[in-house]
């Protein structure tokens, strides 16, 4: 089959027309978006509950099917706001969780902060990494006499943490550029 020059100038043009649609899509649904956030004052500390929604690129569970673990790391951080000066950071808080594949047991391992769990399925694992609930960010001392308190959240993919090799392999790989960015989230009172 001859292709003419005609045909083969007007494919070219029309071809950044035609994968827009499906670019577009696919950067929107990249990042993780906070659903719900709650920073609670209590007698013993401040804990904060977050529901987070992401979804993993292709290229994401390809790797984790290899054997590359996965590294999410949720970050909170408490301020107090100061007109005269820049903010005072009284608390910080990081919680990592690491999602791993063995390929001969064919199962997912969830671990963090000490403790690990495994699962049949990638779907059986995302809900409790994108679910926190009542995590311990502060001591009640730390934010006992501070008045304009602020609280800060994020969640990201924790790239610095992969082998450097792939760390070299991926620079500029948007699929690995999963960030939530800093949000401020109100500090309640608990009634207790």
């Amino acid at each position: 089959m001859m292709i003419s020059r005609r045909t083969l100038c007007a494919a070219a043009a029309a071809a950044p027309f035609a994968a827009w649609p499906f670019a577009s899509a696919c950067a929107a649904g990249s990042g993780i978006e906070l659903m719900q956030a709650q920073v609670q004052k209590r007698s013993d500390g401040v804990y904060l509950s977050a529901s987070w929604e992401f979804d993993l690129a292709i290229t994401l569970i390809e790797s984790l099917r290899r054997g590359i673990a996965l590294y999410f790391v949720c970050e909170a951080r408490l301020q107090k706001k100061r007109w005269y000066w820049l903010d005072k950071d009284l608390a910080e808080a990081e919680l990592v969780q690491r999602i791993s594949f063995s390929p001969l047991a064919r199962n997912y391992r969830l671990s963090f902060g000490g403790l690990s769990r495994t699962f049949d399925s990638l779907e059986q694992v995302l809900p409790l990494v994108r679910q926190i609930h009542d995590w311990r960010i502060a001591d009640v001392s730390a934010v006992e006499d501070a008045d304009d308190i602020e609280a800060e959240v994020r969640m990201r993919l924790d790239a610095s943490r992969l082998p450097k090799p792939l760390q070299v392999t991926i620079g500029g790989n948007s699929d690995w550029d999963l960030d939530s960015d800093w949000i401020s989230v109100r500090i309640t009172r608990s009634a207790a």
